[in-house]
């Protein structure tokens, strides 16, 4: 899908005679079908010894490590740790350490999803809080890279095609000047239905199509045809 918006009024083809520049805002958008479950994984907890933790957590990134050694699924791993103090009498006292750790993982299925799962829960301690964030349909960042670059190339196409119609209507030489892109493609999920983790063995989220777009600026130059 094309949009196109004319931002100079064109004269018609029997007044134009001299060279003359147009500049139109162009868009383009493609409907994506999504293709991955997505989830965001988080743990944390709090000891007064730092090196509990980073067993606790290192366990947790051993066990997404065995589930996903070519890094498929998930995205992250890196933990950080912070103390806690409270100050009284301009005295500080530590109170605690406390160590996070997030994920951002994709699947194809949810067996995939549910593997994992039990894997974590065979890692965890009950001093961990996990947060499992809702679990939905998406675009994975594979597709959407695909999609970027497809939308670059298409706009272009359109741009082209524009100049040929401007060299047709004028009975000028059109051609594209300069092609500026408005940022990156955009995605655009349409209103979905998402469900929450402990719901998944029983139900799964409905899929609905995103649209994903691209906005350019483009030049055209126009000149007196040669005879």
């Amino acid at each position: 899908m094309t949009k196109t918006t004319l931002m100079i009024a064109l004269l018609s083809p029997l007044c134009v005679s001299a060279a003359m520049n147009i500049t139109i805002d162009e868009q383009v958008s493609h409907s994506l079908k999504p293709d991955v479950l997505q989830v965001n994984l988080s743990f944390e907890e709090q000891s007064k010894n730092a090196d509990t933790i980073k067993k606790h957590l290192n366990a947790i990134v051993t066990a997404v490590k065995g589930f996903d050694p070519q890094g498929e699924f998930c995205q992250g791993g890196g933990y950080h740790l912070s103390p806690y103090y409270s100050y009284k009498d301009q005295k500080r006292e530590f109170i605690t350490y406390s160590g996070n750790l997030n994920f951002r993982c994709e699947f194809k299925t949810l067996e995939e999803y549910n593997g994992l799962i039990t894997k974590l829960d065979k890692a965890s301690t009950p001093s961990i809080r996990k947060t499992e964030g809702e679990l939905s349909w998406g675009v994975s960042e594979k597709t959407k890279k695909m999609v970027k670059q497809s939308l670059r190339l298409e706009l272009l196409r359109t741009a082209k095609a524009q100049a040929d119609t401007f060299s047709k209507e004028m009975g000028m030489e059109c051609s594209v000047e300069s092609v500026k892109f408005e940022g990156i493609a955009q995605s655009r999920p349409v209103m979905m239905k998402t469900i929450m983790a402990e719901s998944v063995p029983t139900e799964s989220p409905i899929q609905r199509d995103e649209t994903s777009s691209l906005d350019a600026t483009v030049s055209y130059s126009c000149s007196k045809r040669l005879p």
